[in-house]
């Protein structure tokens, strides 16, 4: 019986290839489209969305008229920071295990809040649900992310959600789905609460990517601030310029 492939299946076993060398040729280039969708009995239409994701996720750059590349750069450890889904959806799909194993949150007014959003200020009785969490990666420190989230757009948040992906609660029963989100990655230093959790001395250095999230209709719905361990993190970035 020919399996059935469906389009997150087609990405696991692509990027499964990859990783182990034996997808592309010694130029790094991948079989046509032709022959990939022969190979997996799949449409062009399912074939391209899972190229197209790879392609967002920094596995492979498409030149047209030539074909689909492997960046021979890119190990395991580095991942595109540009992705359509959340970290924990991405690492999901790859076998890593992220977990919250820690989560607070508490209602502030903006008067209260640690920093702003970038392009936007409110009143200072203008309330928010702000939340921080400490995950891990494999059970090893990962991320310390926290943010603030309008209360008047998300209501309240149930302990639960905070110990899986946020923006999938709120689209899945709040009915509200972030269409854009704008990132600014910078360095900052942490606190000692933060650095504890890394195991790092107070006032290292962290490099943190500022998010601040919309709304299909352009409103600020959440910004945040997400802490990374700089010894254990590597940016790729893929730029694709006109042929």
């Amino acid at each position: 019986m020919t399996k059935q492939w469906t389009i997150d299946l087609l990405v696991a076993d692509l990027i499964a290839r990859i990783e182990k060398k034996d997808l592309a040729d010694r130029n790094g280039k991948l079989p046509s489209e032709k022959e990939l969708m022969e190979h997996y009995q799949v449409s062009r239409y399912s074939l391209r969305q899972a190229l197209s994701r790879l392609s967002k996720r920094g596995y492979i750059y498409q030149i047209q008229g030539r074909g689909s590349y492997v960046h021979d750069q890119l190990t395991q450890e580095q991942k595109a920071v540009q992705s359509d889904l959340g970290f924990t959806e991405d690492l999901a799909r790859e076998g890593k295990l992220i977990q919250t194993v820690q989560a607070t949150q508490r209602l502030v007014s903006y008067a209260e809040i640690d920093f702003s959003p970038s392009h936007q200020r409110f009143s200072d009785n203008q309330l928010f649900i702000e939340v921080e969490r400490f995950r891990t990666l494999d059970d090893q420190p990962y991320l310390i992310e926290k943010s603030y989230y309008l209360a008047d757009i998300v209501g309240q948040i149930p302990e639960s959600a905070m110990y899986g992906s946020m923006f999938e609660y709120f689209a899945q029963e709040k009915g509200v789905t972030v269409s854009f989100i704008d990132k600014f990655i910078r360095c900052e230093l942490l606190t000692a609460k933060q650095a504890a959790f890394f195991g790092m001395n107070a006032g290292s250095p962290s490099l943190v990517v500022r998010d601040d999230s919309y709304l299909r209709e352009g409103d600020l719905m959440a910004f945040s601030k997400i802490f990374y361990d700089y010894r254990e993190t590597t940016l790729f970035m893929h730029k694709k310029l006109q042929d």
